[in-house]
């Protein structure tokens, strides 16, 4: 083990390892040739990346709202959900890489990034090669994020959890007095937050707890002014992405608020099923979701100890604190209409929860590694359970192992399971029952001519009396316009009330042509997101020329 330690140090060797255990990752529910394994959002998230691959194949590198959902009608899937991570695998589909082998190697990179991110959180907390590895592995092959990657196909959690030990590794270091690095900090919470909105919520609260926790250390002048540059600096960071959806909010009621598919106090479970489940490493269902076995163990073990020793003692309260906070103990009913019910299931705190033991475990203040062949032991054995868990996963559900074949030809009307961004007022299974797309008007007010109806545009001419009204085979969300040549007038687009479309009133004769267009809210959110990167440029070259 020592003359493996001493090889890691090498970056080649790091990285290979990393690699190699990424890929094993993924082979362990894909070990079938030209099968895929496929539950949860699989079809959805395969849909973004077409659907962004489409985008800049028509040279729109930002879209906000994408035509090829839901056959033309457009679902705001870029506008909500944060793309940026999925820029490479829509650039390998753009290459004509086959979509499954697309998404494949999209776990395999984010199973690399989540070594490679947080052997590099552990190397910022000081720890030795060899408890770094222990870190990186106890965190990376935790139970619950690989019920993420294997059950849940939340490719959004995913991506945002390769943040989240950097963010435990900055905030220990701003209590031990280290604030000249703030910008590691707003890095990690740039990077959640452009991965997932409610991991960013999740890493925000956590993160406020600890600081509560340790307000005793973080009642410092310095602290405090390096606390207050990360939270600005990555506000005005992802400020192009979230005053959008802010905005689209304000605009009109959206499915995720009047018609929820989830709802927060009916997702957790009894107190001792969430013990035994987690113990005996369930595979993920609604009702069996766990910590799994090691971070169960450790949780156990290390707050018993850091208790009675006194040490680390905020850490250890969070971890207890979510993990009761998954059971019916806590009062998630009385909560239901509160700002935190929007993190949909308790159970996300089990990420928090990995991260938390791992380092615990890390840490090793019981010395259980200094024992001969504890290491290779415990990393043997997580690749073992990781390989079981998997494997259970698939026997569990054989019924969802398809071909490659089987995605070529993906509906492009599977949005997710509760479709939350749709207008409220779409019945979206007349949708897609119905999948014409067709203009709707009163033939007596106005006469149409000369359709062109794609996924980009609508365009026709007409001839109208006064203010006659149009509604169009379009989603509605605020930025669609309505551009006129000819003597006629139009309303800009509005939300029909009835049906949930985009609709305008037209007047007089001419050619009107629709399409989106990004609001002034979003220019200005963009031009703040630019000046911020270009800000954190600057300072990033003057740190290198006081270096130099």
């Amino acid at each position: 083990m020592h003359n493996l330690t001493k090889k890691l140090h090498q970056r080649k060797y790091l990285y290979t390892l990393f690699l190699i255990i990424s890929i094993l990752i993924v082979l362990f529910v894909n070990l079938r040739p030209g099968f895929v394994f496929a539950t949860g959002d699989y079809r959805y998230h395969i849909n973004r990346i077409e659907a962004l691959a489409t985008a800049i194949q028509h040279f729109n590198f930002l879209p906000k709202v994408d035509e090829f959902f839901s056959g033309g009608l457009g679902y705001a899937s870029s506008l909500f959900y944060p793309d940026l991570f999925l820029y490479p695998a829509a650039i390998l589909r753009v290459l004509g890489v086959p979509i499954v082998v697309t998404y494949l190697l999209t776990q395999v990179g984010i199973n690399f990034l989540t070594l490679t991110v947080t052997f590099l959180a552990g190397k910022r907390l000081h720890f030795s090669t060899k408890n770094n590895l222990i870190f990186t592995f106890v965190y990376v092959l935790s139970s619950y994020r690989l019920q993420v990657l294997y059950s849940r196909h939340d490719i959004g959690e995913l991506m945002g959890m390769i943040f989240f030990p950097l963010v435990l590794s900055e905030l220990i270091n701003l209590k031990k007095g280290n604030t000249k690095e703030w910008y590691v900090l707003t890095f990690a919470m740039v990077g959640i937050g452009l991965s997932h909105i409610i991991s960013l919520f999740m890493m925000v609260c956590f993160a406020a707890m600890y600081v509560i926790l340790n307000l005793k250390y973080f009642w410092d002048k310095d602290r405090i002014m390096a606390i207050v540059k990360a939270a600005l600096v990555s506000i005005g960071l992802v400020f192009g992405f979230y005053a959008p959806i802010l905005e689209q909010m304000a605009d009109q009621q959206f499915t995720l608020k009047t018609d929820p598919l989830i709802f927060i106090y009916q997702q957790t479970q009894p107190f001792t099923d969430l013990v035994s489940h987690s113990f005996s490493n369930q595979i993920f269902h609604a009702s069996t979701v766990n910590v799994g076995f090691v971070v169960f163990v450790g949780l156990v073990v290390y707050s018993i100890y850091n208790l009675i020793k006194r040490k680390n003692i905020s850490l250890t309260l969070i971890a207890l604190f979510m993990f009761i906070s998954c059971s019916d103990w806590f009062p998630w009913y009385q909560l239901r209409d509160t700002l935190f019910s929007a993190f949909q299931f308790p159970w996300r705190f089990f990420s928090v929860i990995s991260l938390i033991v791992a380092y615990f475990i890390a840490n090793d203040d019981l010395h259980i590694f200094d024992i001969k062949y504890t290491t290779p032991v415990l990393l043997i054995g997580m690749l073992i359970l990781s390989f079981a868990l998997g494997q259970f996963t698939v026997q569990a559900s054989p019924w969802r192992i398809n071909s490659y074949q089987s995605y070529k030809q993906i509906s492009s009307y599977l949005i997710g399971a509760g479709h939350e961004y749709l207008p409220s007022e779409v019945n979206y299974d007349e949708v897609k029952e119905n999948k014409a797309r067709t203009l709707d008007y009163d033939s007596k007010q106005i006469k149409i001519s000369e359709q062109k109806i794609t996924k980009n545009i609508i365009k026709f001419k007409f001839d109208a009396k006064n203010k006659s009204k149009v509604v169009l085979p379009l989603f509605y969300y605020k930025g669609y316009q309505a551009s006129v040549s000819g003597d006629g007038h139009s309303t800009v687009p509005a939300l029909n009330k009835q049906n949930g479309y985009a609709q305008i009133k037209l007047s007089g004769s001419g050619t009107v042509v629709v399409q989106y267009h990004y609001t002034t809210i979003q220019k200005i959110g963009l031009a703040v997101s630019l000046a911020t990167a270009g800000y954190c440029g600057y300072l990033i070259w003057r740190r290198r020329q006081s270096i130099d």
